[in-house]
């Protein structure tokens, strides 16, 4: 068999809007507007750079299944410059771009193969008339796809190199929606020699013998979606992938960085520890934009000074200010307080005054066998006795009402403690 190679990505969500960029600048929200199609080009790009045989879209390919025409036409003429550089492109839909859903009538290139709704297809990539690999595909029929797709693959009986191609949650401890749901179990059974999956936004390599694999998306889209984001480059020869690379694409990168106030005594000390963890992030990066979100914690005297009104803001745009001259941008979205006062918390729990017996409540009520939900529920059951307040607040999570415990045994701490 003719060695071959192709790229394996997914999850483009073409025209999404970034999650979390506010309205305080509007030239790098309009420049973040574009990302998503930067990503792809930076695609389209790499696939032409390596001379790959084909390009795998995994599903997802626009945000919503509107399909604005923007993103319509930019995906067109991502796929138009391969197949005039020869390259074939293998696409299937997901629950956010669902086969039946509206899209505009669009010409698309013949060497771009997409996959319907009602059965998996099976398609050769030839070269020179000569089948090399095939591909088989199935596109989600609708946004909230149930049934387990996987099972309706079957490995053909040819010697060539044999890929799936699936838009799915693959187990059930991904943190995504359970579309298209199936096993890990279903997926190397079939004896396929490579699975291209799209649907979870983070890489994953799920099994090598066979591959399954998770490109992730190609360009994070908030706070949630940090570090790198790309595709994978995959080198096949004699049946077997003689190479298998990630290729990071994305062209604004999110990043969570943290800083400690333990140590620090002084505002210019801590204006200078905030500069110098986005500096750092500064280092790793090249040609690419940064949004970051900064969390202060640790311990020490500059909480009490954090904790005064318009602190925290000031210093956000004291840090803004800072970077607001490079390029490409550096943009901090938010800074987070999550330190505490310089206090020995443990001692201070044992006293016996009215603060210790506060602080003890709270300890025991995160040691509780009950679940830290259930307690909340029972204490504000008359609060969310109301609809009104239920259907306004919603569910609390665990990581949600724990953070909420130790913001209430700070606020305690700050109120009840007695200077010495």
């Amino acid at each position: 068999m003719k060695p071959f190679s192709f790229i394996h990505a997914a999850d483009l969500h073409l025209d999404s809007p970034f999650k979390g960029i506010t309205a305080d600048n509007p030239a790098i929200a309009d420049s973040v507007s574009s990302a998503t199609f930067d990503a792809f080009n930076a695609l389209i790009d790499l696939c032409i750079q390596k001379q790959v045989g084909f390009l795998l879209i995994a599903g997802d390919v626009y945000d919503g299944a509107d399909r604005s025409l923007r993103a319509q036409l930019r995906f067109r003429d991502g796929l138009d410059r391969l197949a005039k550089n020869e390259i074939d492109s293998f696409v299937v839909h997901g629950n956010h771009d669902p086969f039946d859903s509206r899209s505009s009538a669009i010409e698309w290139p013949n060497k771009v193969h997409s996959f319907g709704c009602h059965k998996v297809e099976t398609k050769p990539f030839e070269r020179d008339g000569t089948p090399i690999a095939l591909i088989s595909g199935i596109s989600h029929s609708r946004r909230k796809e149930t049934q387990n797709l996987a099972k309706r693959f079957v490995r053909e009986t040819s010697e060539l190199f044999h890929i799936g191609l699936l838009h799915c949650n693959v187990g059930s401890a991904t943190g995504y929606d359970p579309y298209a749901p199936c096993e890990l179990s279903d997926l190397v059974d079939l004896g396929m020699d490579y699975w291209a999956l799209g649907h979870v936004h983070e890489k994953a390599i799920l099994c090598t013998d066979p591959h399954v694999v998770y490109s992730g998306n190609t360009q994070g889209r908030s706070i949630r979606e940090d570090g790198e984001r790309g595709c994978y480059l995959v080198t096949v020869n004699e049946r077997s992938i003689a190479n298998f690379e990630f290729h990071p694409l994305d062209v604004v990168r999110w990043f969570h960085t943290t800083v400690s106030i333990g140590g620090i005594t002084t505002l210019d000390q801590l204006d200078n520890a905030v500069s110098r963890a986005v500096q750092s992030l500064l280092q790793d990066i090249i040609s690419r934009s940064i949004v970051c979100r900064i969390e202060i914690t640790g311990r020490g005297p500059m909480y009490d000074e954090l904790q005064k009104e318009r602190a925290v803001d000031e210093l956000l745009d004291r840090t803004r200010d800072n970077f607001a001259a490079e390029s490409p941008f550096v943009w901090v979205q938010e800074i987070e307080i999550n330190c505490r006062p310089e206090v020995d918390l443990e001692k201070r729990r044992e006293s016996k005054d009215f603060l210790g017996q506060v602080l003890r409540i709270v300890q025991e009520t995160r040691d509780s066998k009950s679940t830290t939900s259930e307690i909340l529920e029972s204490a504000l059951s008359e609060l969310f006795g109301s609809r009104h307040i239920q259907k306004a607040l919603g569910a609390f999570s665990e990581v949600e009402i724990n953070r909420l415990l130790e913001e209430a045994e700070l606020l305690c701490l700050n109120k009840l403690e007695v200077d010495e």
